[in-house]
């Protein structure tokens, strides 16, 4: 591994915004960074420890930024861990927490090399002290990728406490295709490179996958075909590792550690788009938002489905025990970037959606992103009945700007105040030109 300097640039500052609420004029919301952007490929992209919120995100000009939110004290802290890295919302970086309460942060620039890289890598580095984000180790460096042409993309920390308190990074590798290794000595060394998924029928699908853990034994895996700009019929499939192996939902073993890749078209297929083409004569392709797993252990899955380009829905799938059930949530407008460059251009991501996340301790629970006449505002929404019906709650109202991308913190549990975060946009054209912040809600 190489070294790099950790540059750190501390601001403390602590604003509340208060937006024009006609149903609830007591709500608050922090903006934990007045320049910040993600991505929802990269994640965790916030968690939450003894009513402390820490967040990762991008500014405008590509610095990798790490900030926390005391809940209790109402302080806020803001740490530059690489200045002008990668202009790029694609490099927001993903955190997780340690066993002895330190945080951790990974980020690679998109499918590139990061300013001042000579080759192309995932960075990571560890806070000093625990819960505390303003001293860390120096940055480290992970540059073995899968072959091809394409450098690291989307960074995804799992860490399983009855693997040794093993950590797995997952990315997308240098082919295109879902790529991990692991370390048992935190980041001091890492395990050769695995490649996950891949297709043998369709060696060109490139997989979109998310991916979630319960921390102990377990990650699920939820992933598409390929981009939906590339796939009209683009499905939604799902798998899991435990002890060293995968499996399907319902317990068939598809592969093990030491025999991967899998094969794409053996794992689950949660949402087949060609078989709904055949049955409706319209072809809806998908594209994977989250996935999450129950208390129970049954995993939650949620993706948007694509009519048309300026028509999108959000939907629901679990697993019943039996077979995988989709429910709709709701209709999510069109696309939300705003492209000015040229009005006679054709809009270069019309997939975009506001987004929609599950709340991972709730899985009954989504959080999403959907417009109110022109403008996109947030949305928590709980179901009783498998996802079958919905009952929606604001969160944001009357918005002048976009509110797009919520992401659920991860583990703030009853006692946090704070449950959702997202982008609020000044500006956004592109995954390269946008002006934007990260807020957080500060009622549950």
């Amino acid at each position: 591994m190489k070294k790099l300097g950790v540059v750190l640039s501390l601001m403390l500052a602590t604003v509340l915004v208060g937006h024009s609420q006609s149903a609830k004029p007591s709500k608050r919301y922090h903006s934990i960074s007045k320049d910040g952007a993600w991505c929802w490929f990269s994640d965790p992209r916030a968690v939450s420890l003894n009513q402390k919120v820490y967040a990762g995100w991008v500014t405008t000009d590509g610095s990798i930024m790490v900030g926390s939110y005391d809940e209790k004290t109402g302080d806020s802290q803001e740490v530059t861990l690489y200045p002008q890295f990668n202009q790029d919302d694609h490099a927001n970086p993903a955190l997780i927490l340690l066993p002895d309460r330190r945080l951790m942060v990974f980020f690679s620039a998109h499918s590139t090399r990061g300013r001042g890289e000579k080759e192309p890598a995932i960075s990571y580095a560890i806070t000093k002290n625990p819960e505390d984000i303003t001293a860390w180790e120096d940055l480290q460096r992970i540059t073995q990728n899968a072959a091809g042409p394409r450098a690291f993309c989307y960074n995804n920390p799992v860490i399983l406490s009855e693997e040794n308190n093993r950590i797995y990074i997952f990315w997308r590798g240098g082919d295109w295709k879902p790529t991990f290794c692991y370390t048992d000595d935190r980041g001091k060394t890492w395990s050769k490179v695995f490649t996950l998924i891949k297709s043998s029928q369709f060696t060109h699908k490139r997989p979109y996958v998310k991916i979630a853990s319960n921390g102990k034994d377990e990650i699920h895996f939820a992933f598409t075909d390929g981009h939906p700009r590339n796939e009209p019929l683009n499905s939604i499939y799902y798998v899991k590792y435990r002890a060293g192996k995968f499996y399907s939902a319902d317990g068939r073993q598809l592969g093990a550690i030491d025999k991967l890749p899998l094969e794409h078209e053996d794992c689950d297929l949660v949402y087949d788009a060609p078989t709904f083409f055949k049955e409706n004569a319209n072809g809806v392709r998908a594209w994977i938002w989250d996935v999450a797993v129950s208390e129970e252990g049954t995993p939650h899955i949620v993706y948007s489905r694509l009519p048309a380009e300026s028509e999108h829905e959000y939907w629901y799938a679990h697993w019943n025990g039996q077979t995988w059930e989709n429910h709709k949530i709701t209709e999510a407008g069109s696309w939300f970037p705003r492209y000015k460059k040229d009005k006679s251009m054709r809009e270069p991501e019309p997939h975009y959606s506001g987004g929609v996340y599950l709340d991972h301790e709730q899985t009954n629970i989504v959080y999403y992103s959907k417009p109110v006449g022109d403008v996109f505002e947030i949305f928590k929404a709980e179901s009783s009945d498998g996802g079958e019906t919905w009952q929606e709650t604001p969160i944001t109202i009357n918005s002048k700007k976009d509110n797009v991308r919520p992401f659920a913190i991860r583990g703030g549990g009853e006692e946090s105040s704070s449950q959702v975060m997202w982008m609020l946009n000044k500006r956004y054209s592109t995954y390269k030109d946008y002006q934007a912040q990260i807020k957080m809600d500060l009622d549950k």
